[in-house]
């Protein structure tokens, strides 16, 4: 395995891009050239994103069921553009873009309630299905990243206009977030203004050992605070000590569909950052699972099939013999009965496939508050602008009364004499020193306003 840093230098991204377009000329036709199959798209017939997102808490011990109280806005200010995990039992190594019950299922459980923050867009994509190989980076591999390309570039240029938007993932989806953030977001300043963050759990992202950024993003760092915004919500989930040849949470070893070699162990790490402590927290988690869809697509919807298990898990990233991974516990209320949700289709200590749902509640809440921050500082911008044009508009026309009036002393000092001459005189300085302060007032202004602008999405 190489161990070459994963910065992202021009050159190794360069090589890197060769690499796959030599890859690629041997794989299955790409998605660009076909219209966007979308399994969520706001206003859709069949929006799966669009059903109901009610139900009740599996409370603790001792407390009452609670309604969950999820409420979709009116007008959500953001979009979300959503990639589903590995899911496909297809036969070929790349699906194709049938809404299979697989995909049905996860898209509900892990992208529906989203739609309480933004609104949400999911397409197909020719994902590696479970009989492909994510060994390492693939033709097939690059089949998937292709069309997941086309589906969110057709997101931003006929969809999402010059909305803030929020890129969700799981897994394969997350691996694919990140490579489109490190190939589209992160190159360019321009949609970083409108990013407003990403959540991509199970990926396997890199950064610098105890640093936010500078592994596979240079300028997207791993969200560290409550609120931020612009950032990245990543974590591999176990239960106890990843072992050295754990799936995720090492770079050393397990997943990695990135065209780019592995980094140095010595120098990187797996991004692990705490949802339940993002979200303002104290590091317990809010489950929510849809039950209707556990096991698969059902015929029919019940009314309330959604639920919540507060107070039963808490989290917090770990470090350990190479490993950086999001440590699940029980918080073990005395006789607390209620089903281990996560241990039914965990991998032993590997809890990533339900990873998702373990931590939606909390999920949730920091879509929300990015977005809440990121509208508040796009609405302070604004009012800045606005007065910024106001005191320009305002300095400009003082500006042309000088000059007006520098005129009209110009035409009376051919006529006066004596003491008369002088008075003019001082009345035209003074109004020449007042144009020239304008002047500079305007220029001033005018850098204030193109640099407000520039800061506007």
């Amino acid at each position: 395995m190489s161990s070459t840093p994963v910065s992202r230098s021009r050159l190794a991204l360069a090589l890197a891009t060769l690499s796959v377009a030599v890859a690629a000329a041997f794989a299955p036709a790409m998605a660009q050239a076909e219209e966007t199959t979308w399994i969520c798209k706001p206003g859709m017939a069949d929006d799966l994103c669009a059903g109901t997102i009610e139900g009740t808490t599996l409370p603790p011990p001792g407390q009452a069921p609670q309604p969950l109280g999820y409420t979709r806005p009116e007008d959500a200010p953001v979009d979300c553009f959503y990639l589903y995990p590995t899911q496909s039992d297809q036969a070929g190594e790349n699906a194709n873009l049938d809404k299979d019950p697989p995909i049905r299922r996860v898209v509900v459980q892990q992208a529906r309630m989203f739609s309480t923050v933004c609104d949400v867009y999911a397409p197909m994509y020719r994902q590696v299905t479970l009989n492909g190989n994510q060994l390492s980076h693939n033709p097939s591999v690059e089949t998937a990243y292709q069309s997941a390309k086309a589906a969110f570039e057709d997101f931003l240029e006929n969809y999402n206009g010059d909305r803030g938007f929020i890129m969700l993932g799981h897994s394969q989806g997350s691996a694919h977030t990140a490579r489109l953030i490190a190939e589209m977001v992160d190159t360019d300043p321009e949609l970083r203004k409108r990013f407003v963050g990403a959540i991509a759990p199970g990926a396997n992202i890199s950064v610098p050992i105890g640093k936010p950024v500078g592994g596979l993003f240079d300028n997207v760092p791993a969200c560290t605070e409550v609120g931020e915004y612009g950032c990245v919500t990543a974590f591999s989930t176990y239960n106890d000590v990843p072992g050295p040849n754990a799936a995720f949470s090492r770079v050393d070893f397990g997943y990695w569909i990135y065209p780019e070699p592995r980094p140095s162990a010595s120098e990187y790490e797996v991004m692990c950052t705490n949802p339940a402590l993002l979200d303002g927290g104290d590091g317990t988690l809010e489950p929510l699972v849809n039950f209707d869809y556990i096991a698969s697509a059902p015929p029919s919807e019940s009314p309330e099939p959604w639920a919540g298990e507060p107070d039963y898990y808490r989290t917090e990233c770990k470090r350990q013999d190479g490993a950086h991974w999001l440590n699940l516990s029980k918080v073990g209320l005395p006789g607390d009965s209620r089903p281990d949700l996560g241990a039914t289709v965990a991998s032993g200590s590997n809890y990533h496939v339900p990873e998702v749902n373990l931590t939606e509640g909390n999920l949730l809440r920091i879509a929300q508050l990015q977005t809440d921050g990121y509208e508040a500082d796009q609405a302070r911008l604004r009012k800045k602008l606005k007065s910024a044009k106001k005191k320009l508009a305002k300095a400009k026309k003082r500006r042309a009364a000088d000059r007006k009036e520098i005129a009209k002393l110009s035409a009376k000092l051919g006529d006066a004499d004596g003491a008369k001459r002088k008075a003019v005189l001082r009345q035209l300085r003074v109004a020449r020193q007042e144009a020239k302060d304008e002047s500079r007032r305007i220029k001033a202004l005018k850098k204030k306003v193109a640099k407000l602008k520039a800061q506007l999405r």
